[in-house]
């Protein structure tokens, strides 16, 4: 058979082309967790996508686009599925883009689930690897299962040789593997999308990329967590009795494990258990504010994903009070001075009506429209797992136009991507994740009072904050008496334009919280509260100002 096959070239060939894909794909599975395959996988689909919209989102076929925004959002879902890993991450990412259509919102909520666990055999190992150590002569006790997975790592419980109960994160093997790849192709899509459909997309690549890799090393978490820690410890007034971050065991921690210590509590947004406890939703849900406000105004050093599964409560060691705990601090954004003060500046402008200030940060910042940035930083319609949709009862000859404008909004919206601050794609996500929490709870607090009040507190006591230039005057040029006595007056007016607009905005509060107590008790259902307000204004202002229609659970958590 052998010489026969000596003498049929073709044959020859085609059996050495066989065993060379196959040693291929067999390399790529087993040595490098099948990278390349994942890779071939994602530009395959981003081509068929390309060609499906190019060829289908056309005038004249806008009866089709319901179902071809459908199957676009499953292809995608079918592939980050299939690679797992970070993919996991950035199906997550898509599925919190505001202007994306209704069907990417419903299609991508399973990837908010659990992600798989790998076995005890893959744990054991990659502990040894790290540590030196089998976890047996590590720990006491250690869990063979998870407690929790997620598309990075998974969580055991153990116990230390001197009985200190501890929660170790093992990162999963193929995520260094994949890492590199994943997020080059991340950039590909990326500018791919910007290319084929004109929105501005790579500006933010590399800087979401810096970040992504940050969160897969366990030390630079450990190190975000103790700094978290010091923060707290800083913060002025009761913060830091009622924030609790876990401590790290740096013995026991490397770039893929991670130990602290374990934490007993319950999910901040089970209101049931809160109240079996007897503790009030409403200070809970201030705490929760208090300190990612204190961490955007103050230290500027931001947790970034403050979702409920990274934040829980538990009984305070010395009271009966709650203590709110948070966890995983793996994604982080560090803000500059700069742009800290000229965001609380920003914040303060807004409620004082000073539209000069307001005009110039924005502009400042690269931003064309400084109404619906203005708008986005009190009221926030981004929530992750949540849509921005066109109203399907509107006529379909308009639908093609007024999703072009939606994209075209979305593309002028920046004026120049350069000068826009990046740190604001983070601290975005944290506002959105904090108001849906608020939100989830029944409203019980005014965050945007409160976060209005850190920002101003920030900038200190002077009078010379309230004037109407964001920046002092220049020391070789003293402003004249008239320029002083405007700007004594400016500040007053300023000031108290401001307490007056926290004023009303508290009554509004208040009378929509009587409003909720008022339903609960005659109807026995709990009713709007004070961010449903807020969303039914924000669904007002996208009608008006782009033609489209926000979905009701677009403000969700």
């Amino acid at each position: 058979m052998f010489r026969s096959l000596a003498h049929r070239p073709l044959l020859r060939r085609g059996l050495l082309l066989t065993t060379g894909i196959t040693t291929a794909w067999a390399a790529d599975k087993y040595a490098y967790d099948s990278t390349i395959q994942r890779n071939v996988r994602t530009l395959y689909n981003g081509a068929l996508i390309t060609a499906d919209y190019k060829w289908n989102f056309v005038e004249g076929n806008a009866a089709n686009f319901e179902a071809l925004h459908e199957r676009v959002a499953n292809r995608i879902l079918s592939v980050c599925k299939e690679n797992g890993g970070l993919y996991i991450k950035f199906g997550q990412q898509i599925a919190a883009v505001p202007v994306l259509p209704a069907a990417y919102n419903k299609t991508f909520k399973v990837l908010f689930d659990d992600a798989p666990a790998v076995s005890y055999a893959v744990v054991e190992k990659i502990i040894e690897e790290e540590l030196g150590q089998s976890p047996d002569q590590i720990f006491e006790t250690f869990s063979r299962t998870p407690l929790a997975s997620a598309s990075i790592a998974q969580v055991h419980r153990a116990t230390l040789k001197d009985g200190s109960v501890v929660a170790v994160k093992i990162q999963k093997p193929e995520i260094q593997r994949q890492i590199g790849w994943d997020l080059f192709t991340y950039k590909i899509l990326c500018r791919a999308m910007e290319f084929f459909f004109d929105l501005p997309l790579t500006w933010q690549a590399d800087y979401i990329e810096r970040h992504i890799r940050q969160e897969t090393d366990f030390e630079n978490e450990a190190r975000n967590a103790e700094l978290a820690a010091k923060n707290v410890r800083e913060a002025p007034g009761s913060l830091s009795d009622r924030i609790h971050v876990p401590k790290v065991n740096w013995k026991y921690t490397s770039k893929r494990v991670m130990t602290a210590e374990w934490i007993e509590g319950i999910r901040f947004t089970n209101p049931e258990l809160l109240e079996g406890q007897g503790w009030s939703k409403k200070e809970v849900m201030r705490t929760v504010v208090d300190v990612f406000a204190d961490q955007i105004f103050r230290s500027g050093f931001i947790h970034a994903d403050p979702h409920p599964g990274n934040i829980i409560v538990r009984k305070h060691p010395t009271s009966s009070r709650p203590q709110v705990v948070l966890l995983d601090h793996g994604l982080y954004v560090t803000c500059s001075e700069t742009f800290k003060h000229d965001y609380a500046v920003f914040w303060k402008a807004i409620f004082s009506g000073d539209l000069p200030t307001i005009q110039s940060i924005a502009e400042g910042w690269g931003v064309r429209d400084v109404q619906m940035f203005a708008s986005a930083t009190l009221q926030k319609p981004w929530t992750p797992g949540k849509a921005v949709h066109v109203d399907t009862s509107a006529n379909l000859e308009d639908l093609f136009q007024r999703q072009v404008k939606m994209k075209e909004s979305v593309k002028t919206f920046l004026n120049n991507t350069q000068s826009f601050p990046k740190e604001l794609i983070f601290v975005g996500r944290n506002m959105n994740l904090v108001r849906a929490n608020n939100k989830f709870l029944g409203s019980p607090v005014n965050r945007i009072n409160i976060m209005a009040n850190t920002a101003v507190q920030s900038l200190g006591n002077n009078w010379s904050m309230w004037g109407s230039n964001r920046n002092s005057q220049h020391p070789l040029h003293p402003p004249s008496t008239i320029e002083r006595f405007t700007q004594l007056v400016t500040s007053r007016i300023n000031y108290w334009t401001f307490r007056a607009t926290l004023f009303f905005t508290a009554l509004v509060f208040h009378m929509s919280r009587a409003a909720q107590k008022m339903r609960y008790v005659v109807l026995g259902v709990q009713g709007a509260g004070f961010e449903d307000m807020i969303d039914g204004g924000m669904r007002r202002t996208m009608q008006d100002q782009f033609g489209v229609t926000i979905d009701d659970e677009a403000f969700s958590g």
